[in-house]
């Protein structure tokens, strides 16, 4: 009986949390209704700046962005879980708040093209485009970027074969 009692208030708090998160992905015009995002996955940034394509998924993954840089997800992509694409950093020169001033922030556009497929706990560094058909291996972190049908993977991310 508890057993029962269990799995149906776990299952409202899942319904409730999914249905909170669609209320608020409906505020951000650049993801297709398509788009599957993940319960527990954070949006970072202005809601205009995210472009999620139809088709693709976010399983539990942070993205951020800042004013002058956006976070761009092609069509039928797959984004694994702990996945972080961070279009904006600190800058090495000023990274922390102090009496000489404010953070410094690095911005730039990150771009995954179509049908990406991103694995567990990869970070994704600003400034990043993946081309089309490119798959990340998991736990690894991309610096630079990679053309169309690549396979990549490491710390940091090479390529290791043609897709």
């Amino acid at each position: 009986m508890l057993d029962l009692l269990a799995r149906l208030i776990s299952g409202a708090v899942n319904w409730a949390q999914r249905r909170s998160l669609a209320r608020r992905i409906r505020g951000y015009r650049g993801i297709s209704p398509r788009a599957t995002i993940g319960v527990g996955s954070r949006l970072v940034g202005p809601k205009d700046h995210f472009l999620i394509g139809e088709m693709s998924y976010l399983n539990l993954a942070h993205l951020s962005c800042g004013e002058h840089s956006r976070v761009i997800i092609g069509r039928s992509c797959a984004i694994g879980y702990n996945v972080s694409i961070k279009a904006i950093t600190h800058s090495l020169h000023k990274p922390t708040n102090n009496t000489s001033g404010p953070i410094i922030h690095v911005e730039r556009d990150i771009v995954i093209g179509d049908d990406c497929w991103i694995g567990d706990n990869v970070y994704i560094r600003e400034g990043v485009t993946l081309g089309n058909h490119v798959i990340v291996g998991a736990n690894s972190v991309v610096t630079r970027s990679v053309p169309d049908n690549q396979v990549i993977a490491g710390v940091p991310a090479r390529v290791i074969k043609e897709r």
